[in-house]
């Protein structure tokens, strides 16, 4: 501050000397020696100046009054008046430079005309002058940014049934056995469903999501010492499934087991699939399995069978092999992309007699007809996405190409096909016996299934999803369930849903672990001591609408089995 005054008053010397030796140029011999007198005081009167501002002010003008006393006439009362009005200038400018200054600290935004009127202001708007749009950009730019992630907060949206089931809850402590509402009891155990989703500031679209969760791997990040077990299956495929923790490290018990299915061409690898094994292996002490398919995650192709959206024997056989090891835990499932309408379909399929307590579905397509015709006719999808998919298909077929030599399988117009269509046409529709590839759509979607689902699952989705998109999830089916939950949220991409500024992490992670958790401790005995595999039991609002509705299939009282409705397994042999 001492510095500040100095420069101040040093700037009212020099102006004050510059005035009295024009005045003394032009005048008489004794206004130049008064004139000098005042220049020796005023520099006397600087110095002290450092002590106090106020006292050197008040020595200045007095030396300076002092020395133009001195002169006579005319002369004198002109050198005072220069000195005068430098001297108030000085005082002026630095008291409204500091008022500038604490305007702007404390938030303020001071007028034109105050702002002209000090030496600070003046500098502004000179800049201002030069360049108009910078300051109304700064000034606003808060206000913007609020009204931004405003804008980009996308809260949880919950579609379910009017009269969903009950969940049974076991008191471990009393013992005793009670019951709550599906619906209230996951808002209750669940709290990231009450919480919105804020997506990072940089990654508001869904592209930027998806974009960012394809190329970013994460490598530093959720490290897993998985333990690889290879099986075979009847027709002399091999799949893989990878523990975690090991066995070495966390023996066979009763501890509840998540099972993990990838997305397309995925695998354990995959981030969004090694950050919920962290979650629930290391903060939570629970065990999972991941289900890598034929010639994903480094596993190899021993048969002409790939895997699809409708094939769930793989899936069967993966189940039944981990409850022969594990033969009192209790089991949930997720699914991502792909592995969820795999497992849509497998949970429909088994009905009341899933291994599952519930499952999670997170980025179904859902409608794969539907999906295709997106990926057809949007302009991103068709040059971009699709053509993205339909080169990692062709990487693991051509990796295997030796397999199908002997198949009806094209090789070279595998090497052709550019979008996913055209390879789904070209191989997938030929190995599982489909007539046309839409046929493979229509009867591999997983909507047809969601009715059949006899356990709690829950399915969230992004609604600028530019994959799974929008107007493909089935809003109606998963209302139509009394089992069913559906969250979406408007933003979050393809398995994005990405959080955070430096160093974003995934919202839909934890939401994920809540609910296996929720389910897995509504009853904490093991299968044995449990009455019932099924963690639900319907109302007798939703068994009397059952009874009353004229949409209840009996598959047992058709006989002409081309009359079986599509939901049900194609009746065809895949053996090539």
């Amino acid at each position: 501050m001492s510095g500040k005054i100095n420069n101040t008053f040093n700037e009212a010397v020099g102006t004050a000397k510059e005035k009295l030796g024009h005045a003394t140029n032009n005048k008489s011999l004794e206004s130049k020696g008064a004139a000098q007198n005042a220049e020796a005081h005023a520099n006397e009167n600087t110095r002290q100046a450092h002590t106090h501002a106020r006292g050197a002010a008040n020595n200045l003008e007095g030396a300076a009054q002092k020395a133009v006393g001195g002169a006579t006439g005319d002369h004198s009362m002109e050198a005072r008046g220069h000195y005068n009005s430098a001297l108030g200038d000085t005082q002026r400018n630095f008291a409204m430079d500091l008022k500038t200054v604490s305007q702007f600290l404390m938030g303020n935004h001071p007028s034109w005309d105050f702002l002209n009127n000090t030496e600070t202001g003046s500098h502004i708007v000179q800049f201002h002058q030069e360049k108009p749009l910078v300051i109304p950009l700064l000034t606003f730019l808060p206000f913007f940014l609020v009204l931004f992630r405003l804008y980009t907060v996308s809260p949880v949206a919950l579609t379910h049934n009017e009269t969903p089931v009950l969940i049974k809850l076991h008191d471990s402590k009393t013992g005793k056995d009670s019951t709550e509402d599906f619906i209230e009891y996951m808002r209750r155990k669940v709290p990231s469903l009450r919480v919105a989703f804020k997506p990072s500031l940089w990654m508001t679209n869904g592209h930027l999501q998806t974009a960012y969760a394809a190329f970013k791997g994460f490598e530093n990040q959720y490290i897993i010492p998985y333990h690889r077990e290879f099986l075979s299956a009847p027709d002399g495929g091999i799949v893989s499934i990878d523990w975690a923790p090991s066995f070495t490290d966390k023996p066979a018990d009763d501890t509840p087991t998540l099972v993990l299915l990838h997305g397309l061409t995925g695998g354990s690898h995959e981030a969004y699939i090694r950050a919920l094994v962290e979650t629930m292996t290391k903060d939570h002490g629970y065990r999972c399995v991941v289900f890598n398919a034929r010639a994903c995650a480094e596993t190899e192709l021993t048969t002409p069978l790939l895997y699809c959206g409708s094939w769930t024997d793989d899936l069967r056989m993966v189940v039944k092999h981990i409850r022969t090891i594990l033969p009192e835990a209790k089991l949930m499932s997720v699914g991502f992309s792909l592995g969820s309408n795999i497992l849509m379909n497998y949970m429909g399929e088994e009905g009341d007699q899933c291994e599952f307590l519930g499952a999670m579905s997170v980025g179904n397509p859902f409608d794969l007809l539907g999906t295709c015709y997106n990926m057809e006719r949007a302009f991103l999808q068709r040059h971009l996405y699709s053509p993205t998919m339909g080169s990692s298909l062709k990487t693991i077929f051509l990796k295997h190409a030796h397999i199908f030599k002997n198949t009806n399988i094209d090789i070279d117009e595998v090497k052709r096909a550019v979008t996913i269509r055209q390879f789904d046409d070209c191989v997938t529709r030929k190995v599982f016996k489909y007539r046309t590839v839409h046929e493979y759509y229509r009867m591999a979607s997983s909507s047809q299934r969601l009715l059949d689902i006899k356990r709690p699952f829950l399915c969230l989705n992004a609604l600028d999803d530019p994959i799974s998109v929008e107007w493909c999830i089935p809003t109606d089916e998963i209302r139509g369930n009394p089992y069913g939950l559906l969250a979406t949220t408007a933003r979050g991409g393809h398995l994005g849903w990405f959080q955070g500024f430096s160093s974003p992490n995934r919202w839909c992670t934890q939401i994920l672990a809540e609910f296996c958790i929720a389910m897995f401790e509504a009853d904490r005995r093991p299968v044995s001591m449990t009455p019932s595999n099924n963690p639900a039991v319907e109302t007798d609002q939703v068994q009397e609408n059952k009874n009353q509705s004229h949409l209840v299939r009996d598959y047992g009282a058709i006989n002409n089995q081309s009359q079986v409705a599509a939901t049900m397994n194609p009746l065809r042999s895949i053996a090539l």
